[in-house]
């Protein structure tokens, strides 16, 4: 890109940034758990719809997903900036560099926020840029739900909100600052119900959901070591009874099974499922299977994200300061004294290793060439954690994601002028992909997710989906 280009790109940042920074503080002050992003969506909507792009809002089913688009011309590029707004819940914070609870029922300890504000910001960038230098192509900002359980993406590629896009860009707070193209672990996720009768918890009874759950968590655990020791395993008793006087009929426990190879994960999958049956026979209980998600990682693109990478140098990594340091390591401190604080202050491009973390766009990049900025915060603040939520909220990451959404729109007005790079990130996508056949796209409960997603949160939701065999 020319001199005068980045000028341009840069002066429409510079004039969109304000607007930015008050979106992530926006986002930030309300926090919303996935499925239930009304203000966030809105909010985003209405300000993409301000700068001239064509607002879908509900978009493929949807209620708070959007499709925002603006061309110019009648051919080019069609560039995609993913936003996600979503919450976690449990991890509300005030913005202060301790646990300080702050009432809410979600908190922002991913950094959505900022993510939103950085996606929809660089869009808008990018579309100004584009006109102003009259360039040709298509801008499209994708608002998706439910990042955190890796659904709303997958709902959305499933639906077509992606068809006719060329490349996607992503951005995300970590512990490194730069352009990432390295994988991260694919997930399947799901939820089982085992049920049984419930009666008066003093007398001796069997069909006990509880002792049905209990019974799969030890065996799994107990096979892990010698059948899967190479797969990460979470799991969570959602619901697990009322009281010790009644006996549980139903107990509710959310199952995630991550590896770097997809099939791998689906493997280990589908060798635990038979667990949870026995366990249900051996009860006298019974058990239903209800799927989440299933989500590839990420499928490294060198070739779009060196176009990334040299946008960034161009902007400067985040200019973090004394107060944001000070900040940043007492936030570090109030989780124990002695923890590791270091902070990646410099620029790098990422390749080595893969991402402990899954990310539902992980599916999209094995179909779209995928470019993904990071900037960092110290190792001692931890994500998922009350201590990112307070992050979030601060100026420290406000500059992070203000250098992710300049990085984006600066490649997406390359990405415009020279479209043969487009080809080439194409051309390393089917190359990695390597002619196999990819599963569809795969989440469930799509009509509890849209019509009553606090029914899902409740830990009441219904579904017939299902992975396994």
């Amino acid at each position: 890109m020319d001199d005068r280009s980045t000028g341009v790109a840069r002066a429409a940042w510079a004039a969109v940034e304000p607007e930015a920074r008050a979106m992530f503080r926006r986002i930030w002050e309300t926090p919303e758990l996935g499925m239930m992003e009304y203000e966030a969506e809105a909010a985003l909507s209405a300000w993409l719809s301000d700068h001239g792009f064509a607002v879908t809002r509900g978009v493929c089913g949807l209620p708070t997903a959007f499709k925002a688009v603006r061309s110019s011309g009648e051919a080019g590029p069609v560039l995609g900036f993913m936003a996600e707004y979503d919450a976690l819940p449990g991890q509300g914070n005030r913005l202060e560099p301790l646990r300080a609870p702050d009432g809410k029922r979600a908190g922002h300890a991913c950094g959505h926020n900022i993510i939103a504000g950085a996606a929809a910001g660089g869009a808008i960038a990018a579309r100004h840029t584009m006109e102003e230098l009259g360039l040709e192509g298509t801008i499209v900002c994708l608002g998706a739900p439910a990042e955190e359980i890796l659904w709303g993406k997958i709902a959305l590629l499933r639906a077509g909100a992606f068809d006719g896009i060329d490349v996607l860009f992503a951005n995300h707070a970590d512990y490194q600052t730069g352009a990432v193209s390295r994988p991260c672990l694919s997930c399947i996720s799901t939820e089982f119900v085992f049920s049984g009768v419930s009666g008066h918890g003093g007398s001796r009874r069997s069909r006990n959901a509880l002792d049905a759950a209990e019974l799969f968590v030890q065996s799994m655990e107990r096979l892990r070591a010698h059948q899967f020791n190479d797969a990460v395993i979470g799991h969570v008793l959602r619901f697990a009874g009322y009281m010790p006087s009644i006996t549980p009929d139903e107990t509710r426990l959310w199952l995630t099974v991550r590896h770097e190879c997809f099939e791998r994960a689906e493997e280990v999958y589908n060798g635990i499922l038979p667990i949870a049956h026995d366990a249900a026979k051996y009860t006298a209980t019974s058990v239903k299977e209800m799927l989440i998600s299933a989500s590839r990682g990420y499928l490294p693109n060198h070739a779009v994200n060196r176009v990334l990478f040299r946008n960034m140098e161009a902007v400067g990594p985040p200019a973090w300061d004394d107060a944001d340091e000070t900040f940043m390591r007492r936030l570090a401190e109030s989780r124990g004294p002695g923890r590791d604080f270091a902070w990646d202050r410099g620029l790098g491009f990422h390749t080595e290793g893969c991402d402990p973390f899954g990310q539902d766009d992980g599916e999209a990049s094995w179909r779209i060439p995928l470019a993904r900025v990071n900037w960092s915060n110290p190792l001692g603040v931890l994500f998922h954690n009350w201590a990112l939520t307070a992050a979030s909220g601060h100026e420290s990451q406000f500059k992070g994601g203000c250098f992710a959404g300049e990085s984006m729109a600066l490649a997406a007005v390359d990405l415009l002028g020279d479209p043969s790079r487009i080809a080439a990130a194409k051309d390393e996508l089917a190359d990695r992909v390597g002619g196999r056949a990819l599963s569809p796209p795969r989440c469930g409960g799509f009509d509890a997710m849209t019509r009553n997603p606090e029914s899902f949160w409740d830990g009441v939701w219904l579904s017939d989906d299902r992975l396994g065999p």
